[in-house]
């Protein structure tokens, strides 16, 4: 089961500040009366994940490319733009893909042939859907009635999360003479990217960029694996990896912001992003959903034979998730005569009259 890296979820602490309507106008001689504070909060909401091959039942936990439109399993959700579970390059030749179907099999994706490699670059388009704060009693504007309940929102936050990453970082050592060693170089990128149309929050991108130096025994007259990711135990025997760490890093919008990771199995890369927005400004009271879009794709970009004779397949199963939160801290005020005033009800409408002393 390949799963890629869990997304952090952000806690949220928000306190009401002290707000007052400032649409709805007042009788006069009438105030607003504080009676509390409430909070709306859609609790945390994450992509669709999927199960592990032929799994029937949930809780389906894989979030790797494509393991919700697979033809003929029964966690196909209909809702997912998916495309293959693998990205695959070859030098020389073509090893393929000849296991049963399901996501060990490449039916041919991207033009590709039936249990022919998988693409070197796969595709993924999953989203999350959220719902406004309905307020029930806004800050509309008009007179004010006795008792009137509004509303009035002082903090609105929403938090994106997004993991990526990629498992089953596998290169395959095929043929080659035997008693001799072979190196290769791979290259790979993973990108992921979330938007949404709702409060003008602009598209945020994270890139990885990972790749590494494998040399080893060359298969001879078989083939064999050789895990190439992040926590791979390579470190003695043979066969060997050393990993190139000046092309490993993870953009932010086109910034360096750091390292790969192991992800969430030894052989595996992952990263994530978190951002909280103030949308107080532009918050929606009326209802209605708005979707948190997220996108990734992944490729293996090159893969070089630097010295011997044995052929070889990088691969890797890349994985996303995204989640959202949003929250809204809300003040509650009633309107009320001003203590010490007596409002009386007149031709003209509701007055307010002060009491004099004797």
């Amino acid at each position: 089961m390949r799963i890629a890296m869990s997304v952090m979820t952000v806690a949220l602490v928000a306190g009401c500040a002290v707000a007052m309507p400032t649409n709805t106008m007042l009788p006069g001689g009438w105030t607003w009366q504080s009676v509390g504070a409430g909070s709306y909060n859609t609790g945390l909401q994450g992509t669709e994940r999927g199960g592990g091959n032929g799994q029937a039942i949930g809780p389906f936990n894989d979030t790797s490319f494509g393991v919700m439109d697979e033809a003929g399993t029964p966690w196909v959700t209909g809702n997912d733009v998916s495309a293959q579970q693998y990205v695959q390059r070859q030098r020389f030749g073509n090893f393929g893909t000849t296991g049963a179907m399901g996501r060990y099999n490449n039916p041919g994706y991207q033009g590709t042939g039936n249990n022919a490699n998988f693409p070197q670059i796969g595709s993924e388009a999953r989203s999350v859907s959220l719902n406004h704060w309905n307020n029930t009693a806004p800050d509309a504007g008009g007179v004010a009635t006795l008792n009137q309940i509004v509303r009035v929102p002082v903090s609105a936050t929403l938090v994106v999360g997004l993991g990526y990453g990629a498992d089953e970082m596998i290169l395959k050592m095929i043929g080659g003479s035997g008693g001799q060693r072979s190196q290769f170089f791979v290259d790979s990128t993973i990108n992921a990217s979330f938007s949404t149309t709702a409060f003008g929050i602009a598209t945020t991108t994270g890139t990885m960029r990972v790749n590494a130096i494998v040399a080893a025994n060359d298969a001879g007259g078989s083939n064999y694996d050789i895990a190439w990711g992040y926590g791979a135990s390579n470190s003695s025997g043979d066969p060997s990896i050393s990993r190139v760490g000046s092309m490993d890093a993870i953009f932010e919008n086109g910034v360096v912001v750091g390292e790969p990771v192991q992800g969430l199995s030894p052989n595996s890369v992952g990263a994530s992003i978190s951002r909280t927005y103030d949308v107080l400004s532009s918050l929606v009271q009326t209802g209605g959903a708005f979707s948190i879009n997220f996108a990734a794709n992944a490729e293996i970009i090159n893969l070089v034979r630097d010295f011997g004779n044995a052929d070889a397949r990088a691969q890797m199963g890349p994985g996303m998730e995204g989640n959202a939160r949003l929250v809204v801290e809300y003040a509650e005020f009633r309107a009320v005569p001003t203590p010490g005033a007596i409002a009386l009800l007149g031709l003209g409408g509701l007055v307010a009259t002060r009491r004099r002393r004797a």
